[in-house]
């Protein structure tokens, strides 16, 4: 009985130590089961991982400010000075074209410019001088003087690239030979040659003209009248002398003195009346009988300012 005991104690230690066993070994086989599992999870999730498409972040855009301009200062160029001539060009003597009038530049710079002026006449009988001496403003000069004859002129200088240019005036001149010129003028100097046009005997101032066909200037209308031609008569010649050129065209007078003289003439024929004639002259004188009208009314003016 005992024994059955001790065998039953032995068997039911041996069957308790093998449901231990299979226990712990189903134990250990849920755990690894479990943790095959969860390997096997976390490789899939690996996967999953790996296989997954790959997406580009969207970048922000970071808006940068555009930057106020700032005004670039451009320096400003210093202007180079170009001198409006060369003083150098110009010293000494300068001479008309026509030889008449001989200028000579003594002292010239860009600020000043003196000179001597001298004019004859083509004969050479009459000289005027004068010293001038002008503030010159870029290439130009401009001056007034009174001659050795006391004649009041202006005039300005332009020096250009060499040449210069000289233009003097009288406005009213006092003598026969007056500062008069309009030209370029030459280093080269013109030797006058006196007028081949007689000089006209002059006339007794109280003599009257009376011959039949007689002009005191036949081709004033044909030619330029010189002041030697004009300088010989008097004031009261002279002023027949330029209604010569009027009454030639049938101008009738109204000064009965001169009306009375033409009259006198077989050659002319009063037909125009005064304010006709004057209003269409623009049209009725050529170039010749404009400049000797001119001529002979400069010396009529001066003759009788002179009592002559």
């Amino acid at each position: 009985m005992r024994r059955k005991r001790e065998i039953l104690k032995i068997l039911l230690c041996v069957l308790t130590a093998v449901f231990i066993m299979v226990s712990a070994a189903a134990l250990l086989l849920v755990g690894l089961r479990t943790s095959a599992q969860k390997e096997q999870k976390k490789q899939e999730a690996l996967e999953a991982l790996e296989n997954r498409p790959t997406v580009a972040p969207t970048l922000a855009v970071s808006v940068t400010p555009s930057p106020t301009p700032r005004p670039t200062a451009t320096p400003t160029p210093i202007p180079t000075v170009v001198a409006a001539f060369n003083p150098d060009d110009f010293w000494n003597e300068w001479y008309s074209t026509d030889g008449t009038v001989t200028m000579n530049i003594y002292n010239i710079s860009l600020d000043t410019v003196s000179f001597s002026f001298s004019q004859t006449d083509r004969n050479q009988t009459q000289t005027v001088t004068a010293d001038v001496t002008a503030e010159v403003a870029g290439n130009a000069a401009k001056f007034y003087f009174s001659d050795s004859a006391g004649n009041s002129s202006s005039g300005n200088l332009i020096f250009d690239n060499g040449q210069l240019y000289v233009k003097i005036v009288t406005s009213e001149p006092v003598s026969a030979v007056f500062p008069s010129v309009d030209c370029i003028m030459s280093r080269n100097q013109v030797q006058l040659v006196p007028d081949p046009t007689a000089t006209p005997t002059p006339m007794p101032q109280n003599q009257q003209i009376s011959q039949t066909g007689e002009y005191f200037f036949p081709e004033s209308n044909s030619r330029y009248l010189t002041d030697d031609e004009v300088s010989v008569y008097s004031s009261a010649q002279l002023e027949l002398a330029k209604n010569e050129i009027y009454a030639r065209h049938g101008r009738i007078f109204v000064t009965q003195s001169i009306a009375d003289y033409f009259n006198g003439k077989s050659w002319y024929q009063g037909t125009v009346d005064p304010d006709t004639f004057d209003a269409q002259q623009g049209s009725i004188f050529n170039e010749y009988e404009i400049a000797n009208i001119q001529k002979i009314e400069e010396w009529e003016m001066l003759k009788r300012a002179a009592g002559n």
